[in-house]
């Protein structure tokens, strides 16, 4: 009988210290988890992006502007101060013998118009994107011959 009690006591005896004294987890330092200091990692470079425009010929005019198009003062002035231009200065152009002249559509492509003064089925031309900015009007129906399309 002793036996009997011995065994069983024996048993609870092996099962307590392995309860009692779990496996140690080593634990690392609570510092580790606060987050980076900025200052001290070196400041990342990050190079502007180059935006690549593809320039496009709307219009060839071997005989220039002439008869198709004419002078406006008021824009002129306008496009001088900044006022009235083209969005991207050569984006849309037109060729001609002696020169090269930028294009901007009345429905607003490429035009830069805060003040609305453009007017439909008007095609501007600019000489220019400074302070010395001239602005010729020309009629979209009357160009359409002399139009390049993409």
């Amino acid at each position: 009988m002793k036996l009997a009690i011995a065994v069983p006591l024996l048993l609870m005896l092996m099962a307590v210290p392995a309860a009692a004294d779990p496996m140690r987890v080593e634990r690392t330092d609570p510092g580790h988890m606060r987050a980076l200091s900025r200052s001290s990692l070196p400041k990342e470079v990050i190079s502007p992006r180059t935006r690549y425009v593809r320039s496009q010929a709307v219009y060839n005019l071997p005989k220039g502007l002439d008869g198709l198009t004419r002078y406006d003062a008021a824009l002129s002035r306008l496009c001088q101060r900044g006022a009235f231009g083209q969005e991207t200065d050569g984006f849309y152009w037109a060729r001609t013998p002696d020169k090269r002249y930028g294009v901007a559509f009345s429905g607003g492509a490429n035009l830069s118009d805060p003040q609305n003064k453009s007017k439909t089925g008007q095609v501007y031309f600019f000489d220019g994107q400074d302070s010395r900015c001239d602005v010729y009007v020309g009629d979209q129906a009357k160009l359409m011959p002399h139009y390049v399309g993409p």
